[in-house]
């Protein structure tokens, strides 16, 4: 049987997705897919190119997954994809729980990986914590969010708890699921 090197983290918006990734980068090597965006996010893992390349990549249906984010447009490419497998090293693709019925299906052969362990409250704190929206939107959002979280647990392969300020623990779990599946 074949080992599968492909590995997408995924969770409600807050979960500490990227935090857990960040740390996981310091105790094993592997290929971060990279997203391409229109506009400068501050995230991890993000490449800036102007809206015409990105209007030109998406004319040539060059995009796996594409979306706006926060008045940018935001995706990854095939070849994207393509580079993290000529790598040879295990890929790790961060991907919001609201993509990741699309990416499912394109990619079923990915171990999917929840990251879960923030509570309401802390989502509550997560979005406080972005400003400019109003309360009525971020209750609507952390709602959303953990609604997202809970229907997904049973169509994932692992639930990887992530408390608060315990980043590096879940990262060390995650570096274990990739060993025994690499």
């Amino acid at each position: 049987m074949a080992q599968n090197n492909f590995f997408i983290i995924t969770g409600a918006e807050g979960s500490g997705k990227t935090k857990v990734i960040d740390d996981l980068e310091k105790i094993l090597p592997f290929y971060r897919v990279r997203y391409l965006a229109s506009r400068n996010l501050n995230e991890q893992g993000i490449e800036i190119i102007d809206w015409k390349k990105f209007q030109e990549l998406a004319e040539k249906d060059s995009f796996i997954l594409s979306f706006n984010k926060r008045d940018a447009l935001v995706g990854v490419t095939h070849d994207e994809i393509k580079k993290a497998r000529e790598s040879g090293k295990p890929i790790i693709w961060e991907v919001d729980l609201q993509w990741m019925e699309t990416v499912r299906n394109d990619y079923p052969e990915a171990v999917i990986i929840l990251i879960n362990g923030l509570g309401i409250e802390d989502l509550y704190e997560h979005f406080e914590s972005k400003g400019g929206a109003v309360p009525a939107a971020m209750a609507i959002s952390a709602n959303r969010s953990n609604t997202l979280n809970k229907w997904w647990h049973e169509d994932v392969d692992h639930v990887v708890e992530n408390r608060k300020n315990e980043s590096q623990k879940a990262a060390e779990e995650i570096k274990k699921i990739i060993e025994s599946k690499v």
